[in-house]
């Protein structure tokens, strides 16, 4: 597995290259969770709007340069849909797992693509106790009188009852 200093490298190269075709561009997954093992680079991203999709571009830009390739998810097929995109960078062989959000969405994307797979189930048990729904590609919870819209990370675990944990406490 790789280690957490390798995985930071390739996404600061990452975010060098994606940032100018991003509203907005995170890290995500066990490297905000500060693992000193990871399995991949999870990188959370709100592409500029305009006229020609930039963002999608720029990812097949990285690929003819030899940065990125295409990586083959469980099933064997290749993702690289609107959402969620499977890479591999090419120099250093470790995955790179990117998710498009939208700003509304973040904070909920922040939280379920930061993990960790334990918290995750954590909200949704929580939600579900309370009669609500989370929605975790969404923006917050539906409830039975309506919906909650979460802005921040602590909003989510406090819609559910649950103390905020920073990523490196879960």
């Amino acid at each position: 597995m790789p280690k957490l200093e390798e995985a930071i490298r390739v996404y600061r190269e990452l975010e060098a290259e994606l940032a100018p075709v991003c509203e907005r561009i995170a890290v995500a997954g066990s490297v905000r969770r500060r693992r000193p093992e990871v399995k991949d680079v999870e990188i959370l991203v709100i592409p500029k709007d305009s006229p020609i999709d930039l963002f999608t571009a720029k990812l097949y830009a990285l690929v003819a340069a030899g940065v990125l390739d295409f990586r083959l998810n469980k099933r064997g097929h290749r993702l690289f849909g609107p959402q969620n995109k499977l890479m591999v960078h090419v120099g250093s062989g470790i995955g790179v797992d990117i998710f498009s959000t939208t700003e509304d969405c973040w904070a909920v994307t922040m939280v379920v693509r930061t993990g960790s797979k334990e918290t995750n189930i954590s909200i949704a048990r929580a939600a579900k106790a309370r009669g609500m729904r989370f929605l975790a590609y969404g923006d917050g919870f539906d409830t039975p009188t309506g919906h909650i819209t979460c802005f921040t990370e602590e909003q989510v675990f406090r819609a559910v009852g649950l103390p905020h944990l920073q990523p490196w406490e879960r």
